[in-house]
């Protein structure tokens, strides 16, 4: 449903002071900045509501909580209008308390994705949020527009605020909140904006001024809809499938706004909001824009966006404009056919995502992929396969995320949960609590922990699986180690396999940061809400979940312990493991001494590249270490050649140094985010890549001597054994 700008007109000045408005996107702070984006969310829709009433209308942007309840203590707001996502649902809930405390008259709106589509689980969700009254759905600046309408013909003795329907408005009558029976109101769904131009940016209108201030990263979006039905997802909705797209003029002048203020401020990153960059022809134009503003500002030099699911060759196009600032989002979710049908994600290819992956890493290109665990009709057997069909596919980081139960998709409703079984349990959305003015809250989300495919112990194994992949695979932590692995036949995800089940084996230290992570991926679930609250409510709970040793996004949080305290144990693992595949396949007891010389030297280097990251106590001293090989260059050459091809006529020292801009960089990250097990997680999804942490290595005398090919005859003979 798509209409014009509404007639809402430009009120005509009443001598009155004007609606003071404001508006949130509010992020939980308490520990560390959670929600690190520009809110251009309710900058649009405060943008379209000063274009519409003008003077009339006094409108206020916040995302910092402290700095908004400062403000409603100070200046309540007629309106107070926050956004509603599943990690601000019930921080939002609670500054919506607060104002109803200073200010009953204040009017108190929220909108956003935590939404249900039925009107029962509406009913419901608002009678959870009773200081809320009133809930815009969907798209909502001309809903806005419309409700600031009547509120202030009610200032101006009308029609109460809550009376009647408004298009995309969802409330519970008033007069039967406190009742048995409360009664749901819900008007028409709200129109779309086709021409998206109408809403005024907020960015060129100076509304986001204030926003950057070194904290933020800048978030752009160039256009709204999905061709997609996925139904994990909110997007996925008959309502989004039209896609509106903001002019590429506007497009520009913003990147040419924002430009010159995040890189004044030393920002390097920007998010785009599209659910499908990359995918439309302009798309090409978009990247040239931001090549543009990188090479006159220097910014972005990361660039977080999630790519279109099809056009594989637009996607290589369009992405290489960039080369490594854009790393490839390819967000495909299951490697299974069955799966994708189930998930109405059948018009994917996955022969475009094999091809778009391959291509991109034959161009020296990063790539991440991402699957889910829990999707109907997966199995363990069929997640596991699709975790190899990833690797062998080459792509570079692998993310596998807990399938999340959301408002505003089909995995609420009823009867989908019952066709597949689905089981859900609670738990607090990864640092998205704090206490606020004296009350403590903690936003909740609901996963999915088994269905009628995969059980609540195959659940705990997937996890244990994805821990793995996260530490040892992504970030190219111990690289060395799994390209020797692939000399000997081994490919990364047998490799990864055979870790994971030999872990009873593993030194005592990795055991135990296994077992902590599958402990904690138990405990952290709850059968309800109110139980996980009450719980975390105990101040010694409390005390442990604010300290971090408990709670957290503990797949980065475990990868963070394991490469800030347990680097060499990990090291000395796959070194063994590495040894007993040598022994497996060679009894030739020449290869074996050999074998055990490289495998030494390259635990070594691993160890020397590796010592003191993430460890705000580690060593950050220069290393040195004598090689016969030249580690370097094999490492980034082709896979499965053997070490002893680059073999040096004498060996050379190595260097392992933090450089400068590393040590300012790291001094930063432990300023800004903290040096506990939580934030270190938080440096690991900020930082562009975890492998850019890493010392740098070189020949301690800057000069690269050249590798000559030695041992040939033995190393032959090894390519012979493997072969056959």
């Amino acid at each position: 449903m798509e209409t014009k700008t509404p007639h809402l007109g430009r009120r005509q000045g009443t001598g009155m002071k004007p609606l003071r408005i404001y508006m949130g996107d509010l992020t939980h702070d308490t520990v560390i900045l959670v929600s690190d984006t520009i809110p251009i969310n309710v900058g649009f829709i405060g943008a379209y509501a000063k274009k519409i009433y003008g003077k009339d209308v006094r409108v206020e942007l916040f995302k910092y909580p402290g700095a908004l309840i400062q403000a409603i203590k100070k200046n309540p707001p007629d309106v107070l209008a926050l956004s509603n996502y599943s990690w601000n649902s019930y921080l939002s809930e609670r500054v919506a308390k607060l104002a109803k405390s200073v200010n009953p008259a204040t009017v108190t709106v929220q909108g956003g994705t935590n939404f249900p589509h039925r009107s029962p689980e509406q009913l419901e969700f608002l009678t959870f949020r009773p200081h809320t009254d009133v809930y815009i759905e969907l798209e909502a600046e001309s809903a806005f527009a419309g409700l600031v309408s009547r509120v202030l013909d009610w200032r101006d003795g009308g029609a109460p605020v809550l009376q009647g329907i408004h298009e995309g408005c969802v409330y519970i009558e008033p007069s039967t909140r406190n009742s048995k029976e409360p009664a749901l109101v819900k008007g028409d769904l709200p129109s779309r904006i086709r021409n998206l131009d109408e809403i005024p940016s907020p960015y060129l209108t100076g509304m986001m001024d204030g926003f950057f201030d070194g904290r933020l990263t800048p978030f752009l979006e160039t256009n709204r809809g999905c061709p997609f039905q996925c139904t994990f997802c909110h997007t996925g909705a008959d309502y989004f499938q039209k896609i509106n797209m903001f002019s590429i003029d506007r497009v520009t002048e913003e990147i040419r706004y924002i430009a010159p203020r995040a890189a004044a401020l030393g920002i390097v990153n920007l998010h785009i909001a599209d659910t499908n960059f990359a995918m439309y022809p302009r798309d090409k134009t978009i990247c040239e824009l931001l090549l543009e503003s990188q090479k006159k500002y220097g910014w972005p030099r990361q660039i977080m966006a999630t790519t279109g699911k099809n056009n594989k060759e637009r996607i290589i196009e369009v992405t290489q404009i960039l080369g490594n600032t854009f790393s490839v989002n390819m967000s495909v979710q299951s490697m299974d056919d069955r799966v994708l049908e189930n998930i109405k994600r059948s018009n994917i290819k996955l022969d475009d995502y094999m091809k778009i992956n391959q291509s991109l890493r034959s161009r020296g290109r990063s790539t991440k992929g991402e699957l889910i665990i829990g999707l109907p009709g997966e199995t363990k057997e069929t997640f596991v396969r699709g975790v190899q069909r990833a690797i062998n596919a080459g792509v570079t980081n692998l993310c596998c995320y807990t399938l999340m139960l959301l408002y505003g998709t089909e995995f609420k409703d009823p009867v989908y949960r019952r066709t597949y079984q689905i089981r859900g349990k609670y738990r607090i959305v990864p640092l998205d609590f704090g206490e606020y003015d004296g009350e403590k809250v903690f936003d909740v989300e609901e996963v999915c922990i088994s269905t009628k495919d995969m059980s609540f112990n195959d659940y705990l194994w997937i996890r244990g699986l994805c821990f793995v992949v996260e530490s040892l695979y992504n970030s190219r932590t111990f690289e060395e180690l799994f390209r020797y692995a692939l000399s000997l036949g081994i490919g990364r995800f047998e490799m990864i396999e055979r870790l994971y089940n030999s872990l009873e084996r593993a030194p005592r230290g990795i055991r135990e940061v296994a077992q902590g992570f599958i402990n904690e991926t138990r405990s952290e679930l709850w059968e309800t809400q109110e139980e996980l609250i009450s719980h975390y409510q105990n101040p010694e709970n409390y005390r442990k979940l604010y300290g971090g040793e408990v709670g957290g996004n503990l797949i980065y949080k475990y990868k963070a312990i394991s490469i800030a305290f347990y680097n060499e144990a990990w090291v000395d693992f796959i070194a063994a493991i590495c040894a007993e595949i040598v022994k497996e396949k060679f009894q030739n007891p020449e290869i074996q001494a050999r074998a055990a010389i490289e495998i030494g030297v390259l635990s070594r280097y691993v160890k020397n590249k590796l010592a003191g990251v993430l460890n705000a106590q580690g060593d950050t001293a220069p290393r040195a270490m004598e090689s016969p090989w030249d580690i370097v260059t094999w490492a980034f050459g082709p896979e499965g050649t053997p070490l002893g091809n680059f073999a040096f006529e004498q060996p050379v020292t190595y260097s392992f140094e933090y450089s400068d801009d590393q040590l300012a960089v790291r001094a930063d990250q432990f300023k800004r985010y903290g040096t506990h097990a939580n934030a270190l997680s938080k440096i690991v999804t900020r930082v562009s890549n975890v492998e850019s942490l890493f010392r740098k290595v070189q020949i301690a005398e800057g000069i690269q001597p050249e590798p000559v090919q030695n041992d040939r005859d033995l190393d032959m003979f090894i390519r012979y054994t493997l072969a056959n």
